[in-house]
């Protein structure tokens, strides 16, 4: 029987360059993570301080920059990866639901993603940031739009575009003054969330409907 070669087994190494995206990245994330705890600790006005965000992480402040190149740059990269998470949670596994069903749904969730990532959007609009996207996917949101007008949800008279910037600035700012409004009124935020889900319903059930034109509107039209 002819002897077995058994060569010996090789040790498999990681690239240097394969170690140091991987550091890199970890970093990357740390840093976004320590970013964002610090809004949701000292609030957005607070702004954000980049040597606490070093320190937090335990970097040298000097990384931020090259990493990011500046305190919105870092913001924005926290809003694209808490989007990424809120859309996985969104699309995972979900069926194609009628409209008021699917906006009510979404109305509910509470996250603290979903919140994080109007506030933080939000920052850097008052930070004068004028590249911020406030309407991320706004394309699949108008073509699912359009599927609800043939679906039969929405009537065909309404403006789609407009439409999705209302129910964004609806979502949007009650997510982030949703606390706020239950203390002014003296409820609980559950309440208060039960009693406007009401009214969103309603508005919601209307657009089935051809949209009023007032008098002038038609007057002008005529």
């Amino acid at each position: 029987m002819a002897a077995i070669n058994k060569e010996p087994i090789k040790e498999i190494k990681t690239a240097p360059q394969a170690k140091q995206r991987r550091s890199r990245a970890e970093t990357e994330q740390r840093l976004i993570d320590v970013a964002l705890d610090l809004i949701r600790n000292d609030g957005v006005l607070a702004g954000l301080n980049l040597r606490k965000v070093a320190v937090g992480a335990g970097v040298n402040r000097g990384n931020i920059y090259h990493y990011f190149g500046s305190r919105q740059e870092l913001l924005r990269k926290a809003i694209n990866r808490q989007f990424e998470v809120i859309v996985d949670s969104l699309t995972k596994g979900r069926k194609h639901t009628r409209f008021v069903a699917r906006r009510l749904r979404s109305f509910r969730m509470k996250s603290s993603n979903d919140i994080n990532d109007s506030k933080l959007r939000a920052l850097l609009v008052l930070d004068g940031d004028d590249t911020v996207d406030p309407i991320p996917l706004l394309e699949a949101g108008l073509s699912q739009l359009r599927q609800d007008v043939i679906d039969g949800d929405i009537d065909r008279g309404h403006d789609l575009e407009a439409l999705q910037v209302a129910l964004s600035a609806v979502l949007r700012g009650y997510r982030i003054f949703r606390l706020p409004y239950a203390k002014r009124l003296g409820i609980a935020p559950d309440e208060l969330d039960t009693r406007v889900e009401k009214i969103y319903r309603t508005w919601l059930e209307s657009l089935a409907y051809p949209p009023v034109i007032n008098e002038n509107e038609g007057s002008q039209r005529e």
